[in-house]
């Protein structure tokens, strides 16, 4: 099923209010629906049959639907008394208040949408663009997908009929195309399985940064309320001399045996003209292992995929002899 969006508020015409497009499209994904179109009018039109999402400020929400009750029909539900759905001929027309937490109303009213006879199922990958995922996915006979991307980071969302037996072999085999890639099935970013396996395992983490300048810190604290209680030691620091695997093996050898640390990270790199090289050591007194990257991109996007690569090398450096988190 597919929606188009109509946005009909004065505060988002004036940046006052913002409409996260992505989490829209986010929200649609997992119930392997799609957005079609976005526009912003200054009056509603309900020409056509596509379904619509409706936004608009929440004190002229009623307004709005008042000004076309006549079109709207008489089949209408209302949610938490600030969402209305109306379906009209098999049409549905849902309206949001785009000023308030207007997310947690949307998947409400699309889990009330779902085929209860379909099983769906959702895969967070780690360095699978989504034009190789819709690849993958193409031969699987019966099963529809979405699939999001961003620096390096892609969302699957699947449906397909539902398995009777206790063991789901089409979901273990979708699983296994992306073994390699898998970070997470539910909604758990890679800070968050990260901070759930050193609290779990009852081990500390020490960071050092130097290209990254605190990003990785940062996540870790944004994500996780009480992240210092699993933190030995943060520290943001300037490289000495070019980058080099070698050496930054060595600091992180070094660093876990001064912090005291169980587990410890490094990550170094520089920039030139074309983006970022990399260098990331993840490690126990077991073994560290070096990773090399290389990001050909803006400043910021390279920002952002080195610190995703070092969340992703930490989380399967905790996840070594462990089935599955």
């Amino acid at each position: 099923m597919e929606y188009k969006v109509t946005v009909i508020s004065k505060k988002v015409l004036d940046g006052h209010v913002k409409l996260n497009l992505t989490s829209l499209i986010n929200v649609l994904a997992r119930y392997n629906l799609s957005l079609t179109g976005l526009s912003v009018e200054n009056k509603l039109t309900l020409e056509g049959e596509e379904n619509l999402i409706i936004f608009t400020e929440n004190s002229e929400l009623d307004k709005v639907i008042i000004d076309n009750i006549n079109k709207l029909g008489s089949n209408k539900k209302v949610y938490g008394d600030l969402a209305v759905k109306f379906v009209n001929n098999g049409r549905n027309l849902i309206f949001l208040p785009v000023d308030i937490e207007w997310e947690t109303l949307l998947t409400q009213i699309l889990e009330e949408e779902r085929d209860q006879s379909k099983k769906y199922c959702k895969f967070h990958l780690f360095g699978k663009n989504p034009q190789s995922v819709s690849k993958d996915l193409e031969n699987l006979e019966g099963v529809t997908y979405r699939v999001i991307g961003d620096n390096l980071l892609t969302d699957v969302y699947l449906s397909y009929q539902g398995a009777e037996s206790l063991i789901d072999d089409k979901q273990v085999k979708i699983a296994g195309i992306f073994r390699d890639n898998l970070y997470s099935e539910n909604d758990l970013g890679l800070s968050q399985i990260v901070f759930e396996l050193l609290r779990l395992k009852n081990l500390k983490l020490s960071v050092k940064e130097t290209v990254t300048g605190g990003k990785v810190l940062s996540r870790f604290n944004e994500d996780n309320e009480g992240f210092y209680q699993v933190l030995k030691k943060g520290e943001i620091s300037e490289r000495e001399g070019a980058l080099d695997a070698e050496k930054t093996y060595i600091s992180a050898y070094n660093y876990l045996k001064d912090t005291g640390s169980d587990v410890v990270i490094v990550i170094d790199g520089e920039f030139d003209k074309k983006g970022m090289s990399s260098v990331i050591a993840v490690g126990d007194k077991s073994s560290i292992l070096v990773y090399k990257n290389r990001f050909n991109a803006k400043r910021s996007e390279c920002l952002e995929m080195a610190t995703t690569c070092a969340l992703f090398h930490l989380t399967r450096k905790l996840r070594q002899n462990d089935f599955a988190f």
